[in-house]
């Protein structure tokens, strides 16, 4: 079943393209005949002109075998022209595909599935597919020309002698049998082995610092030299595999050469064959073994390719999991008004993340999220989101339940600024204008100043078109953070979600930012995730969590007024810190 729903999403890919590939398969069929005829060219050039003394055969001969390889040269070049823009095209087209259509999984599927697995598929596995359908259909559709020419010819040549070549091809198909099971076992678990090494070493270049910090790169160097014997390993097999195959093949097709040959010649001595019938035989088949002989040597090509299909097809078989209704709203700007009703979610059955969660927020206010890690603070604000949906019960924003909105115009409402800064390689305010695209600059610079950052692009020689990453400047982490709450608060959400977002930031900088913060906070709800006594005792509301549901609520008066409450002992330990530390029992 889901071989046949991939082949439908090949067909569809190669659809736009039917027209050109029926063109380079007349194309081909024109070149493989042509590639057929100088055998029989040579042999009448050998029994009509030199047996026989026809010399009136000779220039016609002649011409005849300068004008098809001239032919053939150009339907070649024809080939080779529409395959290359048709290949690409076709390669460009199931790689954006694909890419879309991861796009719209579901956070879970990201969650289970490492980065550098799913660049293999979208980049490697693609490129297989792409190669075998564009380049190597043709040439499995001239084999099969030249081998039912081929095998014609043979027998119209010599029906005995002919049958012996069938039985070699026979071989051919037996030793194919035999080696096939264990070049795809092998070749799969290549690939598989593949995925976890990439996905290794994505994993720990980007967390490079963590590696130094703590001084282990002896010890990661082992474990990457490990996965990387192991992954060789597989590769060494995959190859002593496909060259066992590959000397059997070889051996097969000098073999059968030699006695097809042999037997000829003594046909020629019992004068049942002519010279030129055992030239034009030999040469017939080899047209036909060489089919057979490539065929041999794609067995690693073919088996990659099948692996490749059955890889993308894992991708592609994958369903959303937050599916939108077919008659969502399309929501405009919202007041913001949060209700969460009882709500129940778990990401694994059985172990409950979120217990009865019920909660309802006021348009405009702030609420500051606390808690143990693992109480479902984060979890929370993704099933606000609707990244996930509850288990049990329901969210609404403004009355309306967030399953009946059409998912853009929902998640538009949100501007969120995480604890690790998110940016792109590209000018600083292409970063700034990510969540907005259709953004003035007189609106992006509005959001630097919010940010506390704006005075700094200005004093970069490119100011505001200054490029990030590998291809420009490098920042501090308190600079990256600046830069994506401008990005925030130039999206202009009915909803600020900030989880951890000053946390890089230097006391100063906050206390500035903050200062700001309740300019842009006016008119907005905001959920805030912090562990800083400052921002959190600002809050309207601070909703202390334990174990996924609601230990206390109140605030910060009201909580602190609470002789025995949790808020009150984590402040009262704290307070000189500034920082609630991570140990709420």
């Amino acid at each position: 079943m889901a071989g046949d729903r991939l082949t439908w999403h090949i067909v569809g890919f190669l659809r736009p393209y039917r027209w050109i590939m029926s063109s380079m398969v007349l194309v081909t069929m024109a070149l493989t005949v042509l590639a057929m005829l100088p055998p029989l060219l040579m042999r009448g050039m050998i029994d009509r002109v030199i047996g026989a003394g026809d010399r009136s055969s000779f220039w016609p001969l002649a011409v005849c075998m300068v004008l098809v390889p001239a032919l053939a040269a150009v339907c070649s070049l024809l080939q080779s022209l529409g395959l290359s823009y048709a290949g690409w095209r076709f390669l460009m087209d199931v790689r954006v595909g694909l890419y879309k259509h991861m796009l719209g999984l579901s956070m879970r599927f990201f969650g289970k599935n490492s980065t550098g697995m799913l660049v293999n598929r979208l980049m490697g596995d693609t490129s297989t597919v792409g190669n075998m359908l564009s380049q190597q259909s043709l040439t499995v559709i001239s084999d099969l020309i030249c081998s039912v020419f081929a095998v014609a010819a043979t027998f119209a040549i010599n029906w005995r002698l002919a049958l012996i070549l069938v039985l070699v091809v026979v071989l051919f198909a037996g030793n194919w049998k035999l080696n096939i099971g264990k070049l795809r076992r092998v070749g799969r678990s290549y690939w598989q082995s593949f995925d976890r090494l990439s996905g290794g070493i994505q994993n720990r270049l980007s967390s490079n610092l963590a590696v130094k910090t703590f001084g282990a790169e002896e010890r990661e160097q082992h474990v990457f030299e490990g996965q990387s014997g192991t992954t060789l390993e597989l590769l060494r097999e995959a190859n002593t595999s496909n060259n066992t195959f590959w000397m059997n093949t070889s051996l097969i097709q000098n073999l059968g050469r030699s006695v097809i040959f042999f037997l000829g010649c003594a046909l020629v001595l019992r004068e049942e064959m002519t010279y030129g019938d055992v030239v034009a035989f030999t040469t017939y088949a080899m047209q036909l073994l060489w089919p057979a002989i490539r065929f041999s040597e794609m067995a690693r090509q073919i088996q990659d390719f099948r692996v490749a299909i059955e890889r993308i097809s894992e991708i592609l078989n994958e369903k959303p999991e937050i599916a939108e209704k077919s008659q969502a709203q399309v929501m405009a700007r919202l007041r913001g008004g949060v209700e969460f009703e009882h709500i129940r979610f778990h990401y694994e059955e059985g172990r409950p993340v979120i217990r009865d969660f019920h909660l309802t927020v006021a348009p405009g206010e702030t609420v500051a999220l606390i808690g143990p890690t693992g109480c479902g603070k984060s979890t929370i604000l993704t099933l606000l989101m609707r990244f996930y949906d509850v288990t049990d019960g329901d969210i609404r924003l403004d009355g309306i339940p967030i399953r009946d909105m059409q998912l853009d115009s929902l998640r538009r409402q949100f501007g969120i600024v995480l604890q690790e800064p998110l940016l792109f390689n590209v000018s600083i305010a292409d970063n700034i204008r990510y969540a907005r695209p259709g953004a003035t600059r007189a609106e992006l610079e509005a959001a630097a100043r919010v940010a506390e950052i704006h005075d700094f692009i200005t004093s970069l020689p490119d100011g505001y078109d200054t490029v990030l990453g590998s291809e420009g400047i490098q920042l501090s982490t308190g600079q990256k953070q600046r830069i994506t709450i401008a990005r925030a608060v130039a999206a202009d959400p009915a909803i600020l979600i900030m989880d951890e977002a000053t946390s890089a930031l230097d006391s100063e900088s906050e206390r500035a930012i903050q200062i700001a913060m309740q300019r842009v906070l006016k008119g907005r709800t905001a959920f805030i995730v912090a562990h800083r006594l400052s921002t959190i005792r600002n809050a309207d509301r601070i909703v202390v969590l334990k174990a996924g549901t609601i230990s206390e609520m109140g605030r910060h008066e009201e909580l602190m007024a609470l002789p025995d409450g949790h808020y009150r002992r984590l402040y009262d330990k704290y307070m000189n810190k500034g920082v609630i530390e991570e140990d709420l029992a």
